[in-house]
């Protein structure tokens, strides 16, 4: 019988298996100053509650956040669909402010293959800075190899930390 995408998702994940692929846990920083972004794999599941605020998915245990914060309706799959996306740790390149935005990306996560086929490929933030609303703004993973807009003399390097999730 096939499962659909939100039931799959829901479900309590096994943590470790034969042939699982878990995300690696990378740092993100400057190889010359102390430019640091957050450690994780550049995405971030959420779920928005009744008033819109995003309720960070943390993995290995996503679904259960989606229960909490979406109660019964969690089983319908639109809801699920329409309240839920991936937030990307962002750098504004001109004032250095940082924040996390849903600019459509996908991110990894367990349920990666129904996730991509089922969350729409929607822009839910636009590409700007909250604080300066400059447009001159990338995401952590745009940045690895991008000179540091810190120092200007380095490289933001992605790290493997020896850790997967």
């Amino acid at each position: 019988m096939h499962q659909s995408s939100t039931q799959f998702l829901l479900q309590t994940p096994r943590i470790s298996g034969e042939g699982e692929v878990m995300p690696r846990i990378n740092d993100y920083k400057c190889n010359k100053c102390d430019l640091r972004l957050p450690r994780g794999w550049g995405y971030c599941l959420y779920v928005e509650d009744d008033n819109g605020k995003r309720v960070p998915c943390y993995h290995p245990v996503e679904g259960r956040f989606i229960k909490q914060v979406l109660g019964e309706r969690a089983s319908l799959e639109e809801v699920v669909r329409e309240r839920a996306g991936f937030n990307s740790p962002c750098i504004c390149l001109d004032c250095l402010h940082r924040f996390e935005a849903d600019l459509g990306e996908r991110g990894w996560s367990p349920y990666r293959l129904n996730l991509e086929r089922d969350l729409p490929r929607r822009k839910k933030d636009k590409r700007q800075c909250p604080c300066c609303k400059s447009k001159n703004i990338k995401t952590e993973l745009e940045m690895v190899g991008q000179p540091c807009p810190e120092c200007e003399e380095g490289v933001i390097e992605e790290i493997w930390t020896g850790s997967v999730s």
